[in-house]
């Protein structure tokens, strides 16, 4: 299987953003009906060294759970996907891509939207709303929280930096598929194959995994050790609270704690949550359990909004 399915399934053309006075370059592709202003715009952003294509599927059927050509943007943040990398490794942060947003905001016209994030992409959603919290209308929160766990960033990690050193494909095709494996036990390896392309390509002639993303993503990550305690950042949580808030988490990830995602619902009970079995980090968005409550969530929102 061809570890660059997940990019060929991709039939949008990106556009590219500058920020940053021109320094940064972000990509964005865009589908769906941008000059019905009744309609509030989708903006999705992905985890933290992932990139748009976790959101093609979504993109793809969410018509078919609410209104037909709803706005949707999906968002590679600097150095993932189509995106260019940082001068330097130190402008990789939350604030930063955060700081991204609103001046992709500015560029596309858009003045507030439904900002749904997984994992990083809610850390940046939830530091969004400290820094101009009039871009956000509501928030969808997959697998984000006010404390991520420090043994899901090692692991990341070191599930990378293993695959980085091998040099032939069906060892690595091997390797991804049980990586994947355990977060979604169920699939087979067609569909596991096709969400690893969505994170790496093969380079025949270096006869090595090439990564969709800047490697010095993975080195901001050295300083974690699996028995560090993190600091709960409740002040960016509570930065989404006058905003209705839909909470996912997948049932295998390891990056949202159970007992943390429980203190965010009380902390919000006003909040919808919704708990996605057989997957871990990033929810595929593909059953239709989800995608009706987001689309239901969406559209209650958008409606209030127009009142």
């Amino acid at each position: 299987m061809d570890l660059d399915l997940a990019v060929r399934n991709e039939h949008a053309t990106s556009r590219m953003i500058s920020v940053r006075n021109g320094s940064r370059k972000i990509a964005v592709r865009m589908c769906g009906d941008f000059d019905d202003a009744s309609r509030l715009p989708i903006v999705c952003i992905s985890g933290y060294h992932r990139n748009m294509s976790d959101f093609f599927a979504f993109a793809e059927k969410f018509s078919e759970f609410s209104q037909k050509n709803w706005p949707i943007v999906r968002v590679d943040l600097l150095g993932r996907g189509e995106a260019s990398y940082a001068p330097k490794a130190d402008e990789y942060s939350t604030l930063d891509d955060a700081s991204d947003m609103v001046e992709m905001c500015r560029a596309l016209g858009i003045h507030k939207a439904i900002w749904f994030g997984q994992s990083h992409g809610g850390q940046v959603i939830m530091a969004l709303g400290a820094k101009n919290p009039m871009l956000i209308a509501a928030s969808i929160l997959c697998d984000a929280g006010a404390l991520i766990s420090a043994q899901g960033l090692v692991r990341l990690r070191n599930n990378l930096k293993f695959l980085a050193k091998i040099r032939n494909h069906e060892d690595a095709l091997h390797a991804m598929r049980q990586i994947l494996g355990a977060d979604y036990p169920s699939l087979g390896a067609g569909k596991l194959d096709s969400i690893s392309g969505r994170t790496h390509t093969w380079d025949k002639k270096r006869r090595r995994l090439v990564p969709r993303f800047d490697w010095r993503l993975m080195e901001r990550l050295d300083a974690f050790d699996n028995d560090d305690v993190l600091n709960a950042n409740w002040e960016m949580f509570d930065s989404l609270g006058q905003v209705p808030l839909l909470m996912m988490r997948t049932r295998n990830t390891d990056l949202l704690r159970a007992d943390v995602y429980q203190r965010m619902l009380t902390r919000r009970p006003d909040a919808i949550s919704l708990e996605i079995e057989g997957e871990g980090s990033p929810a595929l968005l593909e059953n239709s359990e989800e995608m009706g409550a987001i689309a239901e969530f969406v559209m209650h929102t958008n409606s209030n909004m127009l009142k």
